[in-house]
């Protein structure tokens, strides 16, 4: 596809971004909505940019920060590869654009962008890419399923958000299925 995407690009996470991004954390009032896994408490500065530095230097994982071309490369969103599987050529990815952000169309210009170089990148030699979202987070839903990615399964009631439950639902798409797209 070319939607005037080419004016984005996709730059690998670096130091010179991590302020931008802890700061994202700060302000993100519903962090709860964006994952399942156990929340936190905040991390100071310092805790913050060692936890990022390790997995700046990690082949296990890769963090991707969109840009405008002409916009003196300030952060619109992030993207990060993870739980890489070299046997089962397979990683798990999220995606995250602060609030200011949001329903811009940015999120297809990160996804579509992300899908091309995680597959094409050597070092992972990817047969699929997964992500898990919340069954009431319909903007991701509607993301994913726009990039063909398939519904594998849901874990039940996986997500507690204010005392209300939702379930994990588990997308992926297989390098085969984007050929099949695109051809």
């Amino acid at each position: 596809m070319n939607n005037g995407f080419e004016s984005y690009q996709l730059i690998l996470l670096s130091k010179e971004y991590l302020r931008e991004l802890y700061n994202w954390n700060i302000a993100e009032k519903h962090y709860e909505q964006f994952t399942c896994r156990p929340l936190r408490s905040k991390k100071s500065y310092d805790e913050y940019v060692n936890k990022m530095m390790d997995s700046i230097n990690s082949i296990k994982e890769k963090t991707y920060i969109l840009v405008k071309k002409d916009n003196n490369g300030i952060p619109l969103g992030k993207i990060e590869l993870f739980d890489y599987n070299p046997r089962n050529h397979s990683a798990e990815f999220g995606y995250y654009l602060p609030k200011h952000n949001r329903n811009k169309g940015l999120g297809s210009i990160i996804l579509e962008q992300f899908i091309s170089i995680s597959f094409a990148d050597s070092d992972y030699n990817l047969n699929k890419l997964y992500a898990t979202t919340a069954s009431n987070n319909i903007p991701s839903i509607k993301l994913l399923e726009k990039y063909k990615f398939r519904l594998d399964g849901k874990l039940r009631e996986h997500y507690w958000i204010n005392e209300s439950k939702y379930d994990q639902c588990v997308y992926s798409i297989l390098k085969s299925e984007l050929i099949e797209n695109h051809a």
